[in-house]
């Protein structure tokens, strides 16, 4: 476990960005979006008071039903039956939210209008008692939510204000790219390493078999495509802070998790959600309007694989996505990456949806990443291009004025879910943004310590919400461990060891550690939960941060490192290279072993001592591989340098 407490990063200190003191009602954009939805209601209110007026009786019933969902049976005096007509649309836009079904709103709304019209007698009333309370509601909850929203907005616009007499005089250290001369690289212990087989052993299975995933649904936060890109940054992660210079089954567990991807059972989703959220039958998980769910996950996944492996995924057709033996969809990294940066440039937003026409700002985040990532490693400018507004899009459209992330938004009505703000949102956002908006993300997290984190004495707790006592992998409410990792992950990310601490505690005193044939997990955590703990785990003060905007260092490129060895049987808990040498630690995954490891990288036709290896010296082949032998009985140190 890495805690990086004993190193300053490089950086300079940067005066805290101020929440805006008289921020807009509603900002540009989606006062736009809102006036013309207003326009749609204004509209279609007044064909209904129209057909009320000069309709004859069905005229009448459907004039009282485009008034209001249920208004046809209000006319009738049935008010149960409008009631339950609300809240049909009611839960309709709560399905529309969580599934992206776009329709069904409108599929409810049209079914309450025509309803009514079976009713036997129907008998023109014109402006009666119930058609006058029809034509109110609408109006009226509009007006009742206007004013809700603008006391909400003058009480944050004053918490603003109070917060700024001590944003004023705050600092925070914006690190440099890299953070470090020389990046740290930790050495795992025995526990790490049983943890991180727990992921080792989810990506090395066959890539059609999903044992010890979560399957509960694939449109929601469990899905197994976030379980796999999770999965994918958590190897990420280890491997660029304690083993740069080790490949082998590292990679090919990444790469697995990247083309699992491509399974019907995870992507699938896509061909549903584009039917009934755009009305399309297109199944392209990736050249569409939407679907940043994926492409941004994924992309992040990618980019991360190719700045510590190869660039295997920009290859043409390099990610397939199977729907059947004679259809599938081939795309790569630069597929990914131009799909995001497409719908960003249309999207009036310019985040985008992740379910059809709902856009989450988290989600965007790792869009943000993925187009980063590409620039550094491919030349390209998706980022470059798109870096003002992205963050405009943040500052004006997705922050409360109390400098809140709001979690999301509709992109066809603007409306956000007011509770929708709370730690679950504010954690992801300080440790994903810190790569590209380390201004938003470090003042992120002063107001989550300021405003949401409080000390017990014992340890740091977050408010008792469902959003923090829920765990995103399994829906499971009530537990506060799920909390406590992303609060590890994005503290850690930031340098504040202190919380980073305290939570890892949390989980390692709560949680329950289940052990099978070397791997460990914590047992009332998801898998998902599981996998974000080795990234807190892992983690380093502006790990993410290097590993997306810089990358590795040309020594960690460039130098010697372990190819192969074989899994379980040898554990790496430590590998790096200087440039020229290679230093790793070992440790027996299945007791004590004799095993070769396979060394590449190194000079063709030079000679190397091997200490810790039963050879003294061994000479590159002409194309700078080797192969040493070793005794991995317990923790088992091992140098490899060029011969003086």
């Amino acid at each position: 476990m890495i805690a990086d407490t004993d190193r300053q990063p490089a950086g300079r200190l940067v005066a805290a960005r101020l929440l805006p003191e008289n921020p807009p009602l509603i900002g540009a954009v989606t006062r736009r979006i809102l006036l013309r939805v207003t326009a749609v209601l204004a509209a279609t209110w007044l064909a209904g008071a129209l057909l009320v007026t000069v309709g004859g009786p069905r005229g009448q019933v459907v004039g009282a039903g485009l008034l209001v969902p249920g208004g046809g049976f209000l006319s009738h005096g049935h008010w149960p039956m409008t009631a339950v007509a609300i809240a049909a649309l009611g839960i309709s836009v709560l399905i529309w939210w969580m599934i992206g079904a776009a329709v069904l709103p409108v599929a409810v709304w049209i079914a309450a209008i025509l309803l009514p019209l079976h009713h036997d007698h129907l008998h023109p009333a014109g402006w009666a008692a119930p058609q006058v309370v029809a034509a109110c509601l609408v109006p009226g909850t509009v007006a009742l939510f206007l004013a809700l929203h603008l006391v909400r907005h003058r009480v944050q616009r004053r918490r603003a204000v109070a917060l700024n007499t001590e944003l004023r005089s705050v600092r925070f250290l914006e690190t440099a790219l890299p953070s470090r001369e020389v990046l740290p690289v930790a050495e795992a212990t025995e526990d790490d390493l049983a943890h991180l087989r727990f992921a080792l052993d989810l990506a090395l299975q066959p890539l059609a078999e999903f044992a010890g995933f979560d399957e509960r649904d694939q449109f929601r936060e469990a899905a197994l495509r976030y379980q796999l890109c999770i999965l994918g940054y958590a190897l990420s992660v280890y491997r660029y802070t304690h083993t740069p210079s080790f490949s082998g089954y590292l990679t090919e567990a990444q790469h697995r998790a990247i083309t699992k991807v491509g399974d019907r059972r995870v992507w699938g989703y896509w061909a549903l959600e584009n039917a009934w959220g755009r009305m399309s039958l297109g199944r392209d998980p990736v050249d569409n309007g939407d679907n940043v769910m994926l492409t941004g996950w994924q992309g992040a996944a990618v980019g991360m694989f190719e700045t510590l492996e190869d660039d295997r995924f920009s290859r043409p057709g390099a990610l397939r996505y199977t729907w059947s033996e004679t259809e599938h969809y081939d795309h790569d990294f630069g597929a990914l990456a131009g799909s995001i940066a497409r719908n960003m440039e249309r999207s009036p937003y310019t985040l985008f949806s992740c379910e059809p026409r709902w856009i989450y700002p988290v989600c965007n985040i790792f869009g943000a990443n993925t187009l980063l990532m590409h620039d550094r490693l491919h030349g390209s400018s998706y980022f470059a291009d798109l870096r003002d507004d992205i963050g405009r899009a943040y500052r004006e459209e997705f922050h409360r004025p109390d400098g809140r992330m709001i979690g999301v938004r509709s992109e066809t009505l603007g409306l956000s879910w007011h509770l929708w703000s709370d730690a679950g949102v504010q954690m992801p956002t300080t440790y994903w943004m810190h790569s590209f908006m380390p201004d938003l993300a470090l003042r992120s997290w002063w107001l989550m310590r300021e405003t949401m984190i409080r000390h017990d004495g014992e340890r740091f707790l977050l408010p008792p919400t469902p959003a923090n006592r829920c765990d995103a992998g399994s829906y499971a409410f009530g537990g506060q461990s799920f909390g406590q990792v992303f609060l590890a992950m994005a503290a850690r990310e930031v340098g504040d060891e202190e919380v980073a601490a305290s939570a890892l505690r949390y989980v390692d005193d709560t949680e329950t550690v289940l052990r099978s044939g070397g791997a460990a997990r914590y047992a009332g955590l998801s898998t998902q939960g599981n996998l974000y703990s080795l990234m807190a785990r892992f983690g380093r003060r502006s790990g993410m941060r290097d590993l997306i905007g810089f990358g590795m260092p040309d020594a960690w490129r460039q130098g010697p490192r372990i190819a192969a060895a074989a899994y379980p049987e040898v554990l790496v808990a430590r590998a790096v290279s200087d440039g020229a040498a290679l230093d790793a630690v070992l440790y027996p995954g299945a007791g004590p072993v004799r095993a070769n490891l396979a060394l590449d990288r190194l000079v063709p036709d030079r000679l190397y001592t091997a200490s810790g290896a039963t050879e003294a010296t061994i000479r590159a082949d002409a194309t700078g591989r080797a192969v040493i032998t070793v005794e991995v009985g317990a923790r088992t140190p091992v140098r490899v340098e060029p011969r003086p």
